[in-house]
């Protein structure tokens, strides 16, 4: 009956709903932008989703004081190797007649490629912890990473791999016909993604003037009447987290990266956004009650809500339509 009984409670806690995600309120202009600790980004041992028993440091994964790369103009401090940028497949030429070559990829979207391009792994990294060594441009470091093990005969950590072949290796485990993290490994071939490393050109796309204060763009015009004051006026309170802070007194062109727009236009890779209405769960284990595994303490405390830049994330495509008039 007990093993029954915790059979039971797994499934329940696999099949809920997460919890509601954080208020837009809690997120008012002047305050940080943060919560790296407590996201996906946190590959430490003191990370929750996927981490490494190597070290208890979350951003030597991304960046370090000393013997930075430099290619390709990579900033700042930026501590890892990444494919270089003719190893890409460019969106190509958009619909507005903008051409983007596969020489083109900016280093800020190189940064974010360098986990997400599927070939590079999580710890190609050029200076490590401590002593221990330096390698210029990166080198794989043969570090072991794990993720909760969903399983009531499999203690939590108990499964490390070093992810040798790429970052987002879930078949090792899941089978090869589900891999849950495919979604995050955006691979070589851009030409199916937003475009990146474009210039952003008022004149195609209905995109809007470059110095329009975002604040003041009206999403809820042409939207049901509920739209004003759904999620306590999500759609209302158009903010975005620029610099490091929540904003609502940035312009578009705050989003860009010399005019163009890059990865980081969308996303801030610090920022644990748990504004929006649709942010991902993710398991933890709670020895605190009861030693079972359960989504984030059901407070969503784990989840990043894809590290998306605007307060509310894409409620409404605000994320969208904040640059497109559409």
């Amino acid at each position: 009956m007990k093993r029954f009984l915790s059979v039971l409670t797994a499934w329940l806690v696999l099949n809920s709903a997460p919890a509601l995600a954080a208020n837009v309120t809690d997120y008012p202009a002047g305050v940080a932008a943060s919560g790296i600790g407590g996201s996906r980004h946190n590959l430490g041992s003191f990370g929750e989703v996927i981490t490494s028993p190597a070290t208890t440091e979350i951003c030597v994964f991304c960046h370090t004081p000393h013997h930075s790369n430099t290619a390709n103009g990579l900033r700042p401090m930026w501590n890892r190797g990444t494919s270089a940028p003719t190893s890409f497949t460019s969106y190509g030429t958009t619909l507005g007649g903008t051409t983007i070559n596969n020489t083109d990829i900016g280093s800020t979207s190189l940064a974010c490629l360098s986990c997400h391009d599927g070939v590079t792994t999580f710890d190609n990294i050029v200076n490590t912890p401590g002593k221990g060594g330096v390698v210029n441009g990166g080198s794989d470091r043969g570090w072991l990473f794990a993720m909760p093990v969903v399983n009531e005969f499999i203690p939590m950590m108990a499964v490390y791999h070093t992810f040798n072949t790429a970052p987002f290796t879930c078949s090792l485990c899941h089978g090869t016909t589900t891999n849950p993290a495919e979604r995050l490994s955006l691979g070589l071939n851009l030409s199916n993604d937003h475009p990146v490393s474009v210039t952003y050109n008022e004149s195609v796309a209905s995109l809007r003037p470059a110095n329009t204060l975002i604040n003041s763009i009206d999403l809820t015009t042409e939207l049901a009447g509920s739209a004003a004051s759904y999620a306590s006026g999500n759609l209302a309170q158009n903010r975005w987290a620029v610099k490091g802070f929540v904003s609502d007194t940035a312009t578009i062109s705050d989003l860009l990266r010399d005019g163009k727009v890059e990865c980081s236009s969308c996303h801030d890779p610090h920022f644990k956004n748990l504004s929006w209405d649709e942010v991902e769960g993710t398991y933890t284990w709670d020895e605190f009650h009861g030693n079972t595994w359960v989504w984030c303490g059901g407070s969503e405390n784990c989840s990043d809500g894809q590290f998306l830049r605007r307060i509310g994330g894409n409620t409404g495509s605000g994320v969208c339509r904040t640059c497109h008039s559409k």
